[in-house]
């Protein structure tokens, strides 16, 4: 029995003027394969649809017929004026470049208007952080808390996580027991990246107290496959631990230990693993590969922060020998 020959798709003709209302629900089933195939998550494809959803209405009620590149800054404009933060102004037009890059890409669309046309700049964002890091003392104390019971062995392994890997609580939410293993001798955990359908980097629990931690958590668990980290509650017992609860330990274990201050917060703890490890000599390469930062601008913030205090120009002023 032959076998049927497999040939190329060709693209859809070149439109010279395509109505984009009529291209967004073949570009939400795109979207949807995406997703079901894996290679998009559920939360990505949402942020997008809501920005090109916001950018349209726009359009709609700006009477536009056109789209052009200044469109678009006329938009962005309009954002910055109603006083959006630059995030949320990037993000929704993170989602109009999905569309328009999807669009030329499938030959439905003569161009790409996104192209030249640049994000709402974050104006400090890449000198100073909002979270302010634990000190080494704090740190001390919010371990010392959890009891030796299941439940604090489960909360313990949680912050050590986040200590010592600077784990993130979606990547801890979002863990499979299955994800941990052994590799060059060291216990990790491949995570999954922000707005990835899977895994596709890894956490090292390279501090003993922090592989400690997960060995005590995993006794207790046991093997039953599923969420690493689970409910211990009677009503959902061995339900994966929702974002909501996970937040909450961590918080309460914050209150617990008398850490108190603007910009202390869950993500205060990975925040610190990232400090501790620049402040100790880290290279910047080790130091991203941890934080799993997309661009090694955002680990620099790190370096200026640590040096403008522990080694600032100010140390050197000295009026005494002249």
């Amino acid at each position: 029995m032959g076998t049927t020959s497999l040939t190329l798709a060709r693209p859809q003709a070149l439109a010279e003027r395509a109505d984009i209302r009529d291209l967004l629900s073949a570009w939400h089933a795109a979207l949807d394969l995406r997703v079901s195939s894996g290679e998009m998550s559920d939360a990505t494809r949402a942020t997008y649809r809501a920005g090109m959803d916001r950018f349209v209405a726009w359009l709609d009620a700006h009477g536009a017929a056109e789209v052009s590149a200044d469109t678009l800054r006329e938009w962005l404009a309009g954002l910055r004026r109603k006083s959006f933060k630059p995030g949320a102004i990037n993000t929704w037009l993170a989602g109009v470049r999905a569309f328009f890059a999807w669009g030329v890409g499938m030959y439905h669309l003569p161009y790409n208007p996104c192209e030249g046309v640049r994000g709402a700049q974050r104006i400090g964002t890449s000198r100073k952080h909002k979270r302010a890091a634990l000190t080494d003392a704090e740190v001390r104390r919010v371990l010392a808390l959890p009891s030796d019971d299941d439940a604090g062995q489960r909360d313990k392994s949680i912050l050590a996580a986040m200590l010592y890997t600077a784990a993130r609580t979606i990547e801890l939410h979002r863990a499979e027991l299955s994800d941990l293993r052994t590799e060059a001798g060291r216990l990790v955990l491949d995570v999954q990246g922000k707005g990835r359908g899977e895994s596709d980097d890894v956490i090292v629990f390279a501090h003993p107290d922090a592989e400690s931690a997960m060995h005590d958590w995993l006794a207790a668990r046991g093997d039953k496959s599923g969420a690493l980290f689970v409910s211990l509650s009677r009503r959902s017992s061995g339900a994966r631990l929702s974002l909501r609860a996970m937040r909450g330990i961590v918080k309460g274990y914050l209150r617990a230990a008398g850490v108190r201050g603007e910009g202390k917060t869950t993500h205060s703890l990975r925040h610190t693993a990232i400090t501790s490890a620049v402040k100790h000599g880290a290279p910047v390469q080790k130091a991203q590969a941890m934080a799993r930062h997309a661009n090694i601008s955002t680990t620099m913030i790190y370096y200026h922060e640590t040096d403008r205090v522990e080694n600032p120009a100010e140390a050197f002023i000295d009026y005494s020998k002249g």
